[in-house]
Parts: structure tokens; C-alpha cells; sequence
């Protein structure tokens, strides 16, 4: 579902019915190019900013990520880039797994991308894809139903998805902020940062009471 007047409720009713929701934000786009420019560089400084300023600071995905769950933890964060002719999902297990993963999406200007409308809530038959996501074949969404949206990013965007949701990136990239809740975290691998005085700053400040990270400062050498 699109928005082009945010609505936290509705998004919600979209992220539960159809798995998806358009945030319709085509400013995304050149600030995905800057970090582009500096490399992809997301645990330097400038890529701990752009987290806390594009996402842990955006009222709309606080808010979406606040009514879902009581506590929530940024799991991880890379970029993903088109994959033509697969379609992923990064959780599997339907109305059962429930939603307990959510992924930000920020997605590179010209980037290209169907979601599966409806594929959260079914039991989907899936294999391990080429990059360690689910792979789902075409005649098995078809035949649950499952029809895909394609939506167009020229200038960029922003979508909230259900990690449940299958989809194929037909062109470009977005990069992918993966939020869990507490139990399924606990169970993947730490994020390792360096150890300096301003990368523990930024963390600290990324922090709140419900929205936590799942990061690791290294032990100084010696220790």
C-alpha cells in the first residue's frame, strides 16, 4: 500500500494485511546516494549517522516500529541489491512465525521491486536462495494467490515490510534495516564496531527504552 499522508494506523493495517507499506518518499533517494559516494562505509561514523538520521529519527518508522512491538532491536543493516528472476522472502513460516521481524527498506533512485501481496500469511514450500534469504517459486505464490505489486522508484523511497513478505528486486538496491524483537535477536551474531570514544557515543545515542541495537564494541588490544 501507498501513502502520501502518513497515518500510523494505517500503516499498520496495511503491514498486517498486505505485509508491505509505501511511505511514499522520494527524498530517500539522495540520501542513499551520498552514502553511496562514501562507500557504503555503515560502521564508520558517517554511517552510524545516516542510521540514526534516516531511520532511528523518522518519526513514521518510530512510530510503525513503537505500535508493533513493545521492544524491538536493530538486528543488522546491508544493502541488497536486484536479484531478477528469484524471489526471496527472509523469514518463512507464515501466520505461525507471526510478525516479529521488520525490515526498513531504503531504496536507491531507479531501483524496481514486486512485493507479494498477502505471501506474510501463508505457508509458503521455500529454498535456501543465492544470498542465504527463501526462495519461493512463481507457480507457488500463484497458486495461494499471492499476486505481486510493482512499485517504481525513480527518485527513491521508503517501504516498511514484513520480513515474511516475498518479493524480487528487478533493478537497483535498497538498504535493508532489519528490526527484531528481543527472542529472535538473541539469537543472531552481534555486530562488532570499533572501539573509539565517538562510535560508543553515537551508539549510546541511537538507544531508546524501545528501540534498541544489536551492536558489540571490540575489546581494546591488549585486553
Amino acid at each position: 500500500m501507498e501513502l502520501t499522508t502518513f497515518s500510523v494506523e494505517t500503516a499498520k493495517d496495511s503491514l498486517h494485511e498486505e505485509g508491505f507499506v509505501d511511505l511514499h518518499d522520494s527524498e530517500v533517494g539522495g540520501h542513499v546516494s551520498e552514502i553511496e559516494q562514501k562507500g557504503f562505509q555503515y560502521l564508520s561514523p558517517h554511517g552510524l549517522d545516516f542510521c540514526q538520521q534516516r531511520v532511528f529519527e523518522d518519526v513514521r518508522i518510530r512510530s510503525i516500529l513503537e505500535t508493533l512491538f513493545e521492544k524491538c532491536n536493530l538486528g543488522h543493516w546491508l544493502r541488497y541489491k536486484e536479484l531478477p528472476g528469484h524471489i526471496e522472502c527472509f523469514r518463512k513460516g507464515g501466520p505461525e512465525a507471526g510478525m516479529r521481524v521488520v525490515l526498513v527498506q531504503l531504496w536507491a533512485r531507479g531501483s524496481r521491486v514486486e512485493y507479494y501481496r498477502g505471501s506474510h500469511l501463508c505457508v509458503l514450500p521455500t529454498t535456501k536462495g543465492e544470498r542465504s534469504l527463501h526462495e519461493i517459486s512463481p507457480k507457488a505464490l500463484d497458486e495461494a494467490g499471492c499476486k505481486p505489486k510493482e512499485l517504481k522508484f525513480p527518485d527513491g523511497g521508503l517501504v516498511v515490510l514484513d520480513a515474511r513478505l516475498a518479493f524480487e528486486i528487478k533493478k537497483g538496491y535498497a538498504i535493508t534495516f532489519i528490526f527484531a524483537t528481543d527472542e529472535v535477536v538473541a539469537a543472531w551474531p552481534k555486530i562488532s564496531l570499533p572501539n573509539s570514544p565517538e562510535v560508543v557515543r553515537k551508539v549510546v545515542n541511537m538507544e531508546s527504552p524501545t528501540i534498541k541495537v544489536n551492536f558489540a564494541v571490540q575489546a581494546s588490544a591488549g585486553k
